[in-house]
């Protein structure tokens, strides 16, 4: 049965426990994305996320039956959310960048979640358009804090910015590094602009022929910085790949 998230993010875990010894984060919903349940006990869901297949366990709590068709996406890292189309209006809360949602109302810049809150229209785009400039797409999340199995505008892993950031122009991608250097595009010898490069453990998007971004725990956020120092730090380069 298809379930729809309700919250900002929701994690998916390996186990349906979250207890320090036996909890393992493995990815992230966004709110409006699809989680399909197959079994459901003890306030959680057992199942697979829609947009990938990735398996887990998420708490049901954060998840709704009334599917709401969305009609456009979040583009901004994060945008708030208000009470009406103001920016003095009270906060309700804050979608990160993916975030699904059907709009049924504009007003003064402002565009209406579902009758609901108010977001600012510029901050979100129709579903059924791509941004084909993936670059572009991730040098948004620049500063963003790392987040092991996040791929939000709140934090986000090395595989998670890979992920989302083709998305955005219709390029689906596997969820772990692993795959990922298994599945997306060719593979080249010299990396250029736009080329993924992966590591043991780790990927990398090139932003020019000489610069990697990527989400890292190195600088604990989503940086730019000269491939030749990641590979100074003893990371090894096992592929490079083009889309």
């Amino acid at each position: 049965m298809n379930y729809q998230v309700t919250s900002p993010t929701l994690d998916v875990y390996g186990v349906s426990d979250t207890s320090a010894k036996r909890g393992k984060f493995e990815t992230q919903l966004v709110q409006g994305e699809t989680f399909i349940m197959t079994e459901e006990k003890d306030g959680w869901c057992k199942g697979t996320c829609a947009h990938d297949n990735y398996p887990g366990y998420v708490a049901s709590i954060h998840l709704t039956k009334h599917i709401v068709a969305p009609t456009h996406i979040v583009t901004a890292v994060r945008s708030h959310t208000y009470r009406a189309p103001s920016i003095k209006s009270p906060f309700i809360n804050t979608l990160g960048f993916g975030s699904l949602i059907k709009l049924t109302g504009k007003e003064e810049g402002f565009v209406q979640v579902n009758g609901g809150a108010w977001i600012f229209e510029k901050h979100v785009t129709a579903i059924d358009t791509a941004e084909k400039d993936y670059i572009a797409t991730a040098r948004k999340f620049l500063e963003t804090p790392y987040y092991w199995g996040g791929r939000s505008g709140f934090g986000l892993d090395c595989s998670g910015l890979i992920q989302i950031s083709l998305a955005r122009a219709g390029i689906a991608a596997p969820r772990d590094s692993d795959v990922q250097e298994n599945n997306i595009g060719k593979p080249v010898d010299k990396a250029q602009a736009g080329d993924i490069v992966f590591f043991k453990g780790h990927v990398g998007l090139m932003a020019d022929d000489r610069h990697l971004l990527h989400a890292n725990a190195f600088h604990m956020k989503t940086v730019i910085e000269p491939l030749s120092d990641v590979v100074g730090r003893g990371n090894a380069v096992t592929s490079v790949r083009r889309i």
